[in-house]
Order: C-alpha cells, then sequence, then structure tokens
C-alpha cells in the first residue's frame, strides 16, 4: 500500500478484480485497505471484491462490466447492468458469481479513444 500511495495516479477507474481487493484494516478514521490507497494516490474511483469470485465468472463479469464502460455507462450503471447481466445467465445466476463488487468513491464516465 506504501508503493501505491507514493505514486501519482491520474485515473478516473482502477479496477482491482482479485479476491478480496476490498478488504483492510479497521481504523477510526475507517477501512484502511488497497482500494483507499488508490483513492489517496488520485484515483477517483475504485473497483473491488468483498469476496472470493472463480477465475471464470470474474472473467464474464468484466466483460460484461467494460463493455458497458465503452458504451459510454458511468461506472455505477455499467456495474449495475453487468450484475444483471451475470443474474439472468443460466450460468452465473448465483449471488455468489455477481454480488461481490463494490464501487468505491466517484460515479466516473470514461472517454474512450481520446489521449486519457
Amino acid at each position: 500500500m506504501k508503493d501505491v500511495l507514493r505514486a501519482k495516479i491520474r485515473a478516473r477507474l482502477v479496477v482491482l478484480s482479485c479476491c478480496h481487493s476490498a478488504h483492510g484494516k479497521i481504523k477510526a478514521e475507517g477501512v484502511v485497505g488497497i482500494a483507499r490507497a488508490f483513492l489517496g494516490a488520485g484515483a477517483r474511483s475504485v473497483l473491488v471484491s468483498l469476496w472470493a469470485i472463480d477465475d471464470k465468472a470474474t472473467l464474464e463479469f468484466m466483460k460484461n462490466f467494460y463493455q458497458h464502460l465503452v458504451e459510454g455507462k458511468s461506472a455505477s450503471k455499467a456495474l449495475n447492468q453487468a450484475m444483471n447481466c451475470m443474474r439472468e445467465s443460466e450460468e452465473f445466476s448465483d449471488v455468489k458469481h455477481w454480488a461481490p463488487f463494490v464501487l468505491i468513491g466517484d460515479d466516473v464516465t470514461l472517454e474512450f479513444g481520446g489521449s486519457e
């Protein structure tokens, strides 16, 4: 986390798709973890996972999430629509496959094809 905090990040959105990326130590100022380190380093928003999710489900979730971002949806709408797609699928409808992801920070919209 020290390395992340030292970095100057100019990202609108950081995606940490690995398991338990939302975990941290509970302190008086709240949960201090890797997501908070990215926010402290300058990221406007961080997508994290609350629990372990299998690789195949993560791949499918991220494909859906990024597709909605590319279509111009905000991060919160892309997250919601990716969750809906997973819930409606036969293979990944169980809550363990679509519910662990949480957006922390601003609800950003990304521009693709530009200089950012």
